[in-house]
């Protein structure tokens, strides 16, 4: 259905394994600061990050999801993916990396994989990515792979009931 594994300079993205349990929980999952621009709660042990890996694993059978991993250190950092929402286009699902590798390059090489996959394997012709309006980091990334500003929808956050906008881009094939 979707690849097994996309490579970039610094990162593979690949479907994760039981594995990953504790990196995930360590770099991203039980990050607060992560979650909050997000709709997920932080893992509070490791435990709760066996069986959110058991789901995760699960999904990415039949999704466009991945796990990210540094090269260097070959250590599971994040996640990302996409889903069809449309036809022929795509939309991310979420796309998260640890704290500690914010400001790295990594976003950038992370979306720009999973729109060129898109584009050049999938044949979308959209792409759109969305973020919560103050999450400044996650707009800047948009906009420096090419999406442009389309509109905002008001949400109400599903974990406590607070309301917050968010902002959505697009990119359309350049043909």
């Amino acid at each position: 259905m979707y690849i097994d594994k996309i490579e970039t300079r610094d990162l593979f993205l690949k479907k994760a394994s039981m594995d990953d349990v504790y990196d995930m929980h360590v770099n991203i999952w039980s990050k607060d600061e992560t979650a909050k621009h997000m709709l997920w709660q932080p893992t509070r042990n490791i435990e709760e990050a066996k069986i959110r890996m058991l789901k995760t694993i699960e999904y990415q059978k039949n999704n466009l999801a991945y796990l990210i991993y540094e090269k260097k250190t070959e250590k599971a950092i994040g996640f990302a993916g996409m889903n069809e929402i449309g036809y022929k286009v795509y939309k991310d699902c979420g796309i998260a990396i640890g704290p500690e590798y914010v400001g790295c390059g990594y976003g950038k090489q992370i979306l720009k994989s999973l729109m060129d996959y898109c584009f050049k394997d999938l044949d979308a012709n959209k792409i759109v990515c969305s973020c919560r309006r103050e999450n400044k980091i996650s707009k800047k990334l948009l906009l420096s792979c090419g999406l442009h500003y389309s509109h905002t929808l008001p949400k109400t956050d599903i974990r406590d009931g607070t309301d917050y906008l968010l902002d959505i881009y697009e990119i359309s094939r350049v043909e």
